[in-house]
């Protein structure tokens, strides 16, 4: 089966035209019309490309509403045994983890005089607003989940991994608020350094991911080596990068940015407004599973004389090896 990420690989302009076109050709369908394809399949592409994590995530397809995934919890011992000897054996220990298909949803109106009178392309207009809150949505649960939806990176019970901004504690893996003993500081390169050998030295290769939040991107342009070098290495334009929304290498990491990082947390009684990061080994800390494409649809409402346009796909995510990811806590720029 084609991997749900490459089934919107082509691109497609559609314009006011194209989407008045739409709704005058479409058929009923279940209290509906549904629009043609290609609007979903870019409203997908354009998810997949405002997202920052999803193709750091291992992506699964999903034939039902929970996929059981079989996971190495320990692996065999091997050994040197002396000429004819017995070879001692050891068994592996498997573990597994769930994937369980939620629905995210989009809807929004328009007016049939905003329809008649816009000289933009409204259908772009449309499928680019619905891709940024679903992304964000998305995003968001993936980093901040609690449990309802889907339990996030950030999520006290999700990491083993957690060093404090201050680069004091490498073991800052309570919860965030006013009882936390974390102390908070300016991101140094002490912290990025202890949370790539965090996650090295629970058996994972080198981390070649980390997420920022916007406001800490400037002062970590700032870090400089002993030898006063800058340590993110910037993106330039026109590198592949740029399409994955990386910033720069920082210490071996793709750098990225993305909002859902709050900066809004209390660390103890002397940290308020921080904010964390993530490093992490991509393909290693979680699941993302797709149960089914993107769905566009639209309605006319008669009571109003405007058109519903909605939204919806079915996501699962789930983390893969908590170890894989280190979280920085208490950053304060």
């Amino acid at each position: 089966m084609e991997n749900w990420l490459l089934q919107s690989s082509r691109w497609i302009n559609i314009s006011k035209m194209d989407i008045l076109k739409a709704l005058n050709e479409a058929t009923n369908s279940a209290g509906g019309f549904t629009v043609p394809v290609e609007l979903s399949n870019r409203l997908l592409a354009l998810i997949q490309r405002e997202n920052v994590f999803i193709s750091d995530l291992d992506n699964q397809n999903m034939n039902s509403q929970t996929k059981e995934i079989p996971k190495v919890t320990s692996g065999t011992t091997a050994r040197w045994p002396g000429e004819i000897g017995a070879i001692t054996g050891s068994d592996s220990a498997f573990g597994q983890t769930t994937l369980t298909a939620k629905k995210l949803a989009g809807l929004t109106q328009v007016s049939t005089e905003v329809l008649e009178d816009s000289i933009v392309d409204l259908g772009n207009q449309i499928t680019e607003q619905l891709s940024t809150d679903m992304s964000l949505e998305l995003e968001n649960e993936i980093v901040n989940g609690t449990g309802s939806i889907f339990t996030g990176l950030r999520n006290t019970g999700s990491f083993s991994n957690a060093v404090s901004a201050k680069g004091d504690n490498t073991n800052a893996t309570g919860a965030d608020g006013t009882g936390s003993t974390v102390t908070g500081a300016n991101i140094s390169l002490t912290p990025i350094v202890q949370a790539v050998t965090e996650v090295m030295t629970d058996n994972h290769m080198q981390p070649d991911v980390s997420y920022w939040n916007p406001r800490t991107i400037g002062s970590i342009k700032l870090l400089t080596d002993g030898n006063a070098r800058p340590m993110l290495d910037e993106t330039t334009f026109g590198s592949p990068l740029v399409k994955e929304g990386v910033i720069g290498i920082l210490y071996g990491t793709k750098a990225k940015s993305t909002t859902v990082l709050p900066i809004t947390l209390t660390y103890g009684t002397g940290t308020t407004s921080a904010t964390d990061a993530i490093v992490a080994r991509a393909g290693k800390y979680g699941y993302l599973g797709s149960r089914r494409g993107m769905k566009f649809a639209s309605e006319y409402d008669i009571d109003n004389d405007s058109w519903k346009y909605q939204a919806t796909a079915r996501f699962g995510f789930a983390i893969k090896y908590a170890d894989a990811y280190c979280v920085i806590r208490a950053i304060l720029d």
